[in-house]
Formats: structure tokens, C-alpha cells, sequence
């Protein structure tokens, strides 16, 4: 088993950059993180995540860039999980299997936003708070 690997970012110090190539996911360990999108010098908040919630997830499934950027928010700690790592995890074929369609559909709707964010502003704006309030999940 791995030791956990840990990161510590100052308030306002980025942790990603959306299009960049990412290899791990982050777990808030303290803090929080803000996760936004950037368009034509326009910033779209997606979420603020707190203690205990993930994100960044999407880069243990597939090599695509990052859809979005995150940044601290505070003086944050993140417990980072590595595709190695995540692959270790004693977990079911089916479940896993079942995290990647997951992840290949969420990749889609990100997709479906960054085609969504070229129209016009209220359309985008629409899309942004439903995805702020995740109202399109069961």
C-alpha cells in the first residue's frame, strides 16, 4: 500500500489549470477548493468544496485535459489519489468498470457546457447554476 501523498496550497494558489493533463484526483482534507471554468476572460464558478468532498476525479479514467480549473480557497490541504493508487484499491471489476462509464458520461456533459459556454451568456448562465446546484443528478 502507497503512503498518501498530501499537498498544502496557499490561499488563491492554483491547483490546476483547466487544459492542462491530469494524472490524479484530490480529496479536501482541509479548507476548501474553488472549481471554475475560464471562457474568453469570463469565470464560471462550477462549486466550492469543502472538507471530505473529491474532485479532479475524472483524470484516474481517461488522458484528456482537465475541463475545469481549481484554485484554494484559504490555506488548503488536499490528500492527492493517483491512477497507480486508484488502480490498487481492492474494488469489484463490476464497480470499477461501472467508475469509468460514470466518468465517461460526466466527461460528455462537460463537453455539452464547453459547447453550451460559445452561445449566448444566458444560456450558459442556465447551465451554470444547474450544474452549481447539480440538479440533473438523481
Amino acid at each position: 500500500m502507497m503512503t498518501p501523498t498530501i499537498e498544502r496550497h496557499a490561499d488563491g494558489e492554483p491547483i490546476f489549470r483547466q487544459g492542462h493533463m491530469g494524472e490524479c484526483m484530490y480529496v479536501v482534507v482541509t479548507g476548501e477548493v474553488l472549481i471554475y471554468r475560464e471562457d474568453r476572460g469570463t469565470e464560471t464558478t462550477l462549486a466550492r468544496l469543502g472538507p471530505g468532498e473529491a474532485f479532479g476525479e475524472l483524470a484516474l479514467f481517461d488522458q484528456h485535459p482537465r475541463s475545469a480549473s481549481a484554485r484554494a480557497i484559504g490555506a488548503t490541504t488536499l490528500r492527492v489519489i493517483t491512477h497507480e493508487e486508484f488502480m490498487e484499491l481492492d474494488c469489484d471489476l463490476l464497480i470499477r468498470n461501472m467508475l469509468v462509464t460514470l466518468a465517461q458520461r460526466l466527461r460528455a456533459i462537460d463537453q455539452a457546457f464547453e459547447r453550451l459556454s460559445a452561445r449566448e451568456a444566458p444560456e450558459r448562465e442556465k447551465l451554470a447554476e444547474l450544474w452549481k446546484a447539480r440538479d440533473w443528478v438523481d
